[in-house]
């Protein structure tokens, strides 16, 4: 089973994201890893968890964060919706897992569902860092086992993997 750690890293503004780090148990060194968040207004609690942690009993490293103004990241006013920032501040939570010692640099994959999905497919065609990237629409229909056996796929984990 992965460990979860709640962790914070700062993004433009002088903001914070509160985020969910999850850690693989794995005996390899450096892991790929995926960011994931969720769609317009929800936050990290609203069932996205069970993916998290499925990709991480699957050996990557998952970074699962809220958009600023949700949840426990930080600014005001709450809950405001601005597309432009989250991409900007997702691009930040890449940078992040790539200085995380646990992260294969070259295997970072995006995992948006709902309207970030949305933001899933801008940041996978605008950032050459991303190795892999997958947009839902909507998430109750995609069993934790299913996504696994993807994301695995796309990102390399278990094969070789192409960019």
């Amino acid at each position: 089973m992965a460990t979860r750690s709640e962790v914070r890293f700062p993004v433009d503004d002088n903001v914070e994201l509160g985020a969910w780090l999850y850690l693989p148990k794995s005996d390899s060194q450096r892991c790929g890893a995926i960011t994931m968040t969720h769609g317009y207004a929800a936050v990290k609690e609203h069932g996205i968890t069970r993916f998290a942690e499925a990709f991480a009993d699957a050996g990557f490293v998952v970074l699962l964060h809220d958009h600023r103004t949700f949840g426990i990241s930080g600014v005001e006013p709450r809950q405001d919706v601005d597309p432009w920032r989250q991409v900007a501040d997702w691009r930040r939570a890449i940078s992040y897992l790539e200085s995380r010692p646990e992260v294969d640099a070259k295997r970072i994959g995006l995992w948006g569902t709902s309207y970030a999905g949305g933001h899933a497919l801008v940041l996978g065609a605008t950032d050459r860092r991303i190795a892999c990237v997958v947009a839902i629409a909507d998430d109750q229909r995609l069993s934790a086992g299913s996504a696994t056996r993807r994301a695995r796929r796309r990102c390399g984990v278990g094969g070789s993997a192409e960019r």
